[in-house]
């Protein structure tokens, strides 16, 4: 009987959203729950500024340009009193920016896994190259510093009489001129804030009262929204259509629904477009760059971060013995240099003292003195400034106040509309993508002991059950199926493959996916598989399993271990030689030899033999 095996999702993002729209009580989106979203993407975005929709925009319009049926649309006459209609034909549009945040936003969690693999790989091996060089450079700088240090240290106590004597003079000198300026300057930044605050608080209430600032304000508040709202209303509208239609096409298979279909009038013909790109309303070059972009800038953050922390690791793993050896070695040299530079360093600081002590004596006496001109002067520019910057705080706050009201009195007028006509808009899409491709899940993929005894067991076949749901109305192609064994004990059987699966239809597999090696160690392991339908990932399902083994399992534990046809040492002649890691059946024991027989998966075109127990460990 013909085997064939299950596929997951053809999308696993439309089985993201599916999951959600099944967990609701009646198994699909509730009103309530549309509004909620609905609102919500209107606060988040209220603040987005976009350029003004283009001219001949009608809402409901899905895939034209914006600019139609707006207020105040009457470029070219005005026909039949209707605001808008030229009467004639329009001059061709610029088109209608595009939100490309979530097509972005799925570009970099693809380009972050990927990152994460190389930076870890090339960061290590560049970090044991750099604590190679850092150490031994560091180590030689800083065995220089401390050797000099010692050096200075030493040398220090000489020429301090001669650093006194010219410090103090020098530090009075300094400390009258700078004391000076300093209190000149502090009369001058008191008498102009105390200038400027009054003003400012007085010019900002006029601002405040500013009528013509809060019109210009509400009306650019009213321009923004028009634009803007209609485009968020139109984008959340078609992804709540769409996911709502997606589900109703889910929650049940019936002929009924295809036959309304065809009578829709729908064409039958292929879409290469991802799914979660027809879910989300990404069908637009400008998505798929965005989709690139992030995929690129994902992968280059991500690399980045994984990079860096390999290369510590290596980094630290060789720092610190090229450090030693390099601090040694100079620091005999250096301490010679230093202690003729602590003879310099003597003086210096003799010098320091005495200049620092004289300079804040000086400088304490002048800077608190009183400069009644300089406040004066202060106190009038103040003010002049206040007066200026408070009266356009307060405009600004006015002109604010009056956009966010006008910004929300039009995004009542245009959000709903737009919202509706966006919804209706995905529901037309995903009627289309259902009808013209195969849109696969995969349920209840099992893997399970041929004897199902509920023991995997040595030399036993493993199998996996499964169930295909295909929820579009074409048929699919065959679906490829991998499967791969973390511990590796496993021979899988190749070129696994499950036939299409028909428009709205179910198809459950059973397939034989490999056998146990005879020579298993009893462990854990875990199987994973994947299913793909044109080269494209559409499910894959991991499992968790425990391994018995019967058998008694020697393994090899030198190279060139001899297998003899007898167990009389080396007067027994050497049927093969093992290496170190080979496993072997143990079936007898005889005068310390073990009688073994060859794994039914090892190579070579021996069968049985004796092996020196020595040589051999048990598993």
């Amino acid at each position: 009987m013909k085997k064939t095996l299950c596929a997951a999702t053809l999308f696993p993002s439309l089985l993201i959203a599916s999951g959600m729209v099944f967990a609701s009580s009646d198994g699909v989106m509730q009103l309530s729950d549309v509004s909620e979203t609905i609102e919500q993407t209107r606060l988040e975005r209220k603040d987005f500024q976009a350029k003004p929709l283009p001219q001949g925009w009608q809402p409901g319009q899905h895939g034209q340009q914006p600019g139609g049926g707006q207020p105040g649309n009457n470029h070219g006459g005005n026909n039949g009193g209707q605001p808008g209609n030229n009467g004639g034909s329009q001059p061709p549009q610029p088109p209608q920016p595009v939100d490309t945040t979530q097509a972005r936003n799925a570009g970099i969690r693809a380009g972050s896994e990927a990152g994460v693999r190389e930076g870890r790989r090339n960061g290590y091996s560049d970090g044991i190259n750099s604590g190679e060089w850092d150490g031994r450079r560091n180590g030689s700088n800083e065995g220089e510093r401390a050797g000099r240090a010692a050096g200075k240290r030493d040398g220090w106590g000489v020429n301090q009489s001669a650093g006194i004597l010219n410090g103090s003079t020098q530090g009075q000198n300094t400390g009258i001129n700078n004391g000076t300026q300093a209190g000149q300057r502090r009369c001058y930044d008191a008498g102009y804030t105390d200038g400027y605050n009054v003003a400012f608080a007085s010019a900002k209430e006029l601002g405040l009262q500013d009528a013509a600032s809060y019109s210009s304000g509400y009306a650019k508040g009213q321009s923004d929204a028009s634009v803007t709202e209609a485009a968020n209303g139109q984008k959340a509208g078609y992804q709540a259509g769409f996911s709502q239609r997606e589900a109703e096409l889910q929650s049940a298979l019936s002929t009924a629904r295809r036959a309304g279909f065809e009578k829709s009038g729908l064409l039958t013909r292929g879409m290469d477009l991802p799914i979660e790109m027809a879910r989300g309303g990404y069908a637009t070059p400008e998505e798929k760059r965005a989709y690139d972009e992030g995929y690129k800038e994902g992968y280059r953050n991500s690399y980045r971060r994984a990079y860096d922390d390999a290369k510590r690791q290596g980094y630290n793993e060789r720092y610190n013995t090229a450090y030693r050896w390099a601090y040694d070695e100079q620091y005999a040299i250096s301490y010679r240099n230093g202690y003729a530079e602590g003879k310099e360093q003597g003086y210096q600081e003799a010098y320091s003292s005495a200049y620092n002590s004289a300079y804040s004596a000086y400088y304490n006496e002048y800077s608190n003195r009183e400069y009644a001109d300089q406040r004066a002067q202060g106190q009038g520019n103040g003010r002049a400034a206040g007066q200026n910057e408070g009266f356009a705080a307060g405009c600004a706050e006015q002109t604010k106040r009056g956009y966010n009201e006008g910004y929300q009195n039009m995004t009542a007028q245009v959000y709903p509309g737009a919202f509706e006509a966006g919804k209706q808009s995905g529901i037309a899409a995903a009627d289309k993508f259902y009808q013209e491709n195969a849109v696969l899940k995969v349920a209840g993929v099992t893997f399970y002991d041929e004897n199902n005894n509920g023991q995997f067991e040595a030399s036993e076949n493993i199998m996996m059950r499964a169930e295909v749901k295909n929820f579009g109305f074409q048929a699919s192609d065959t679906v490829a199926i991998v499967v791969k064994s973390e511990r590796g004990e496993i021979v899988l059987v190749s070129d696994l493959r499950a036939d299409g699966v028909g428009g709205r239809a179910n198809a459950v597999l059973n397939l034989n996916i490999g056998k146990l090696y005879d020579v298993v160690a009893p462990d854990a392991d875990a199987l994973y598989v994947t299913f793909s339908e044109k080269g494209k990932l559409v499910g894959d399902a991991r499992q968790m399993y425990s391994r018995t083994n019967p058998n008694k399992v020697g393994v090899v534990s030198s190279n060139g271990a001899h297998v003899r046809k007898g167990t009389s040492g080396i007067f027994s002649s050497t049927i093969t030689k093992l290496d170190r890691g080979v496993k072997v059946l143990i079936i007898g024991e005889k005068n310390g030899y073990f009688k073994v027989r060859k794994s039914a998966m090892s190579g070579g075109d021996w069968s049985e033999g004796y092996i020196n127990q020595s040589h051999v460990n048990l598993q």
